[in-house]
């Protein structure tokens, strides 16, 4: 029997793991000789974070074809690495006894070792596919659970989601990062809560998360849930009720739906819901589209640089009250084979993709370009505005890059002024404190573009070394009463109080102009005055100092 032992250790241990039909295999190579009719498996694993369901598993390890009986069988019982259990029961063949029950004993104690060698095998290798934070799938073992739907063929029952926490940085700031690490947990235990077991749910990092979950009512209730989840925070050994809410993209998942957009197709839906402050956006035909335009526009992206097939429009600013040429915006335009691509198609992608750092910086070394060329030619230069992405600020050498690009032209500094969007990410705004003062100290002035559409914008003009602001479009786009003309009002006195110049954009009408004049901004940019020009039509701007005749 000894011998009998060896052979059976020896056939489990051929590999480093052992499937159930390997090890259904190994128990028949050795079953004759120990008279065994049946062997068989129940594992029980009380349910945790990442397995809400917990396991409640029977399984047959082997059936002997002259059948078994139940007299006499075998029971062992065995603690698991997870709370739970693990019973073996193995029965003898029909009028037949074991020969000798210790052997008995340590086959199954054998099988249940070979079981807990590859649970653990499991685990660990399921470990590397979840997120640290909240134990869920993260991205690659979200995609492995959703190849094994493809594998089942059962994809095709499903929604998939990615959803996106609104304002949970405000959590972390309130509460500090450990409580809002225990309330991110807590909220993912109610959505668990309430999953089926068939169903996914992953974290992406941060505050993304996605899903597959099952197509009609229930992924109608899904919705609901996303939107308003209420749990709390403990702040002083008090419960602090919270509502936790989202905004989230959907796809009806379809046979033909390639893997790759399981996650990128309601992203891209997820992205709208942001722009379009909607709570669910879902992916029709129409941003199917754009999936696929923003892909072409990725993969030509790199051509078009190295072909330079990206030139800068100058739009003018003029002073309202002389007519005088006071300086340009540049605007970036794409030319694919001599078809413009419109903006509003390359600029969100390029941002989603961090590229438009690249773009940005080829429209100033453009500018500096032309710069160059007017000052040779002995024209006045007007300072030139260049957009910067708030996405450039995660380059820790942007301003080295800006920097290399005026001193190679040999641009004067006060040519060029840095035009950033304002930001209410607290991270962001540090971030653009830090790459303004360092472009102060070197003598190049500072716009901030939409002034007044965030939610700090006082804050903008105590806190950051501005030159600059353009009050946005929206303040005269309008029907406007006297409240916006009191706040218009006292934007402009404070601007001035600071040394801060005001610039209004967007301004289509002498009705607007004369308005925002009237409440002293004389600095105008607009339809009124001029579309956005190539450079030769830009040119004769320079030349007469004022709008050509």
């Amino acid at each position: 029997m000894t011998e009998l032992l060896c052979r059976f250790i020896r056939r489990l241990n051929e590999k480093e793991q052992t499937t159930p039909a390997e090890l259904t295999e190994a128990v028949a190579f050795i079953a004759d000789e120990m008279n065994l009719g049946r062997l068989t498996a129940e594992i029980q694993i009380d349910p945790t974070p990442t397995a809400p369901h917990g396991m409640n598993r029977k399984m047959v390890i082997y059936t002997s074809d002259d059948g078994f009986t139940k007299e006499n069988a075998k029971t062992r019982s065995y603690a698991v690495q997870d709370p739970g259990s693990f019973v073996l029961t193995a029965m003898s063949r029909p009028e037949c006894s074991f020969p000798d029950e210790m052997v008995v004993e340590a086959v199954m104690d054998l099988v249940h070792l070979s079981a807990e060698l590859n649970y653990m095998m499991e685990k660990a290798d399921r470990q590397g596919m979840l997120q640290v934070l909240t134990g869920l799938p993260n991205a690659g073992g979200y995609m492995r659970e959703v190849g094994r739907k493809y594998q089942e063929r059962k994809v095709d029952t499903y929604d998939s989601y990615y959803f996106n926490l609104t304002g949970y940085g405000l959590i972390n700031k309130q509460f500090g990062q450990k409580e809002g690490d225990a309330v991110m947990k807590r909220y993912v235990g109610i959505l668990l809560a309430d999953l089926e077991e068939d169903e996914l749910l992953g974290h992406l990092g941060g505050d993304n998360f996605v899903a597959l979950i099952h197509q009609g009512e229930r992924s109608r209730q899904f919705q609901k849930q996303i939107e308003h989840v209420e749990t709390y925070a403990v702040q002083y050994d008090k419960k602090i009720p919270l509502v936790i809410t989202s905004v989230a993209g959907m796809m009806r998942v379809t046979p033909q739906t390639p893997p790759d957009q399981i996650i990128s197709g309601p992203a891209v839906a997820c992205s709208f819901a942001k722009k379009t402050k909607t709570p669910l956006v879902v992916l029709n035909e129409e941003l199917n589209e754009k999936i696929n335009r923003s892909k072409i526009i990725e993969q030509g992206f790199e051509k078009a640089l190295k072909n330079h097939e990206f030139t800068v429009f100058y739009q003018p600013k003029v002073n309202a009250e002389t007519g005088e040429l006071i300086g340009a915006e540049a605007l970036a335009r794409w030319y694919e084979n001599g078809r413009l691509v419109p903006p509003v198609y390359f600029i969100p992608v390029l941002e989603q993709s961090s590229r438009i750092t690249e773009l940005d910086l080829e429209m100033l070394e453009i500018v500096c370009r032309d710069l160059s060329e007017w000052k040779k030619e002995g024209k006045k230069l007007y300072p030139i505005s260049v957009n910067f992405s708030r996405r450039d600020l995660l380059d820790p050498d942007l301003f080295e890059k800006i920097q290399k690009l005026l001193d190679q032209y040999q641009i004067p500094k006060d040519c060029i002024i840095i035009e950033i969007t304002e930001t209410t990410s607290e991270k962001e705004k540090s971030l653009m404190i830090e790459f303004l003062n360092r472009l102060r100290n070197f003598g190049i002035q500072v716009s901030i573009d939409d002034f007044g559409t965030g939610y700090s914008s006082l804050g903008i003009l105590r806190e950051m070394p501005i030159n600059e602001i353009k009050l946005d479009r929206s303040f005269i786009n309008k029907k406007l009463d006297h409240k916006d003309e009191i706040i218009i009002q006292s934007v402009i006195d404070m601007s001035k109080k600071l040394n801060i110049d005001i610039i209004q954009e967007g301004v289509e009408t002498e009705g607007q102009r004369d308005f925002i004049v009237h409440l002293g901004c004389k600095r105008i940019q607009g339809f009124l005055y001029s579309q956005p020009l190539p450079k030769y039509h830009y040119d004769e701007w320079v030349k007469n100092g004022r709008c050509p005749d």
